[in-house]
């Protein structure tokens, strides 16, 4: 296990983190600075232990959101407030020097964005009050409730996606991997709810429509070429696909493999299933025994883990079920399981009130199963394969 702590460059600071690799840990600062609104985006080198200011910027609308993604030369950040225009602004990671300064307008109010790589960015727009009409026929011809454009920054050209299984799944149900260093788009395609879908079994005999969940797979150079051609169609794989009478849910990626949870409504079973995009190959990992009210199933989606806990007065159990072989148990004082790492280190938080000023305070405890002995630190954590952030 590797722990970065970092709380005493972080204390007392409104940061938000953005990514932890390897070698650095991105995040965003605002200040306020005689009057002013400040962002700074900022890098922890994690070897020398030092912080870098990477840029800064003066917030002219203090109502401004930021979303910071990193690749692996350049950093993308957005500026947004809601309304019909972001600003889109792309940075060397080393210099900090800006490479692309935009500001991209569309139609609705701006609702969430991700980028695909480096170089696009899609951006889901919602109704306002200026467009409802158009986004109503849209959606009573399409089924979807918002706008999607993926912006291309060498390009500097904004498309139309005509997509709509793009423009419906959301940002929330797209994930990416890398598989033989070839990139893939995940489109997560859920049937509503879990409740709603299996109320829809039970009432199946009444409904006629295709109520289904499905996983599709999707090379993104292809994707990429197929919006900017225009096409309502995009080329693509489904990798797990449920009708009315069962459920199908993603739950993680790992290394080759896509992991899903699979479950038959009229018997009850539950699978966890896995997909390996590089041989094409559909396997069943384990069975779950969801009926069981006294175990909890934990699961850490990149790289994915899943773990069982089962509450004791005193202990709580846990059992790795995937990519784990971890048996192991800690005092339940120390709070909810977060993860399990290098199969010896149980992190977990815990979140204490003050009857006096009603104030409440996270912490974290790692518990060394080898050795029986239990750290605790107030602060915020985050884990990140096998790397633990105090911050």
């Amino acid at each position: 296990m590797v722990v970065v702590d970092i709380r005493n460059i972080l204390a007392d600071r409104n940061i938000q983190l953005s990514n932890v690799n390897n070698d650095c840990i991105y995040y965003l600062e605002e200040k306020n600075e005689d009057g002013n609104n400040n962002l700074f985006v900022l890098e922890y080198d994690r070897a020398s232990r030092k912080e870098r200011l990477v840029s800064n910027y003066s917030l002219e609308d203090p109502t401004f959101v930021e979303h910071l993604f990193t690749f692996e030369k350049t950093l993308m950040l957005i500026l947004e407030n809601g309304s019909n225009s972001l600003w889109l602004i792309e940075l060397d990671k080393k210099t900090g020097t800006e490479k692309n300064r935009r500001k991209i307008v569309c139609t609705g109010a701006f609702k969430e964005c991700m980028a695909l790589d480096s170089r696009h960015l899609l951006i889901y727009m919602s109704p306002d009050a200026d467009n409802s009409e158009v986004f109503q026929k849209y959606k009573e011809v399409t089924g979807c409730e918002c706008l999607c454009y993926l912006y291309d920054l060498e390009e500097s050209k904004k498309y139309f996606v005509k997509s709509s299984l793009v423009a419906k799944v959301g940002c929330q149900n797209i994930k990416t991997m890398t598989v033989k260093n070839e990139k893939f788009v995940l489109l997560l395609d859920p049937y509503g709810d879990e409740s709603i879908k299996e109320d829809f079994y039970k009432e199946q005999r009444w409904i006629h429509n295709d109520i289904r969940d499905n996983i599709w797979l999707c090379r993104l150079n292809e994707i990429l070429k197929e919006i900017k051609a225009g096409k309502e169609i995009i080329t693509k794989r489904c990798i797990a696909s449920a009708d009315i009478k069962a459920l199908v849910r993603y739950m993680g990626i790992s290394k080759n493999k896509v992991y899903f949870r699979a479950k038959e409504f009229k018997s009850g079973a539950e699978k966890i299933c896995s997909y390996d995009v590089a041989v094409n190959k559909l396997d069943i990992e384990t069975d779950l025994h969801s009926n069981d009210d006294s175990v909890m199933y934990i699961i850490e989606e990149n790289p994915f883990k899943l773990f069982s806990v089962l509450s004791g007065v005193e202990k709580k159990y846990v059992k790795g079920i995937v990519n784990s072989d971890v048996e192991l148990e800690y005092d339940t004082e120390m709070g909810e399981f977060v993860s399990c790492i290098d199969n010896r280190y149980i992190i977990t938080n815990r979140t204490l009130h003050s009857t006096e000023d009603k104030t409440s305070f996270d912490y974290c405890f790692i518990y060394d199963t080898k050795l029986n002995k239990y750290e605790s630190y107030s602060c915020n954590s985050f884990v990140k394969g096998d790397t633990l952030i105090l911050y």
